[in-house]
């Protein structure tokens, strides 16, 4: 005996990958700024700079991911 999904299944897996995204890229942020290296003027380096504008864009696409598929697969309200 086989147990299928059914497509609840189906998108609440779907969502939790999009938010495990989300959550990931915040974390990637949060690294940056932790690790962040400052030059002798006070400045970001080069490196420190990119690892950040890396994480903001990663944090930009995979809210943006999220958004679109809440919008097409709203949740359900709690019954």
């Amino acid at each position: 005996m086989t147990i299928e999904p059914t497509e609840f299944d189906m998108i609440a897996l779907a969502r939790r990958g999009l938010q495990a995204h989300l959550d990931e890229a915040i974390a990637e942020d949060e690294f940056a700024s932790r690790f962040a290296m400052v030059d002798k003027r006070g400045e970001l380096t080069g490196e420190s700079m990119l690892a950040y504008r890396t994480a903001v864009e990663a944090i930009r696409v995979a809210r943006d991911r999220l958004a679109r598929f809440n919008l097409l697969y709203p949740e359900r309200a709690a019954a």
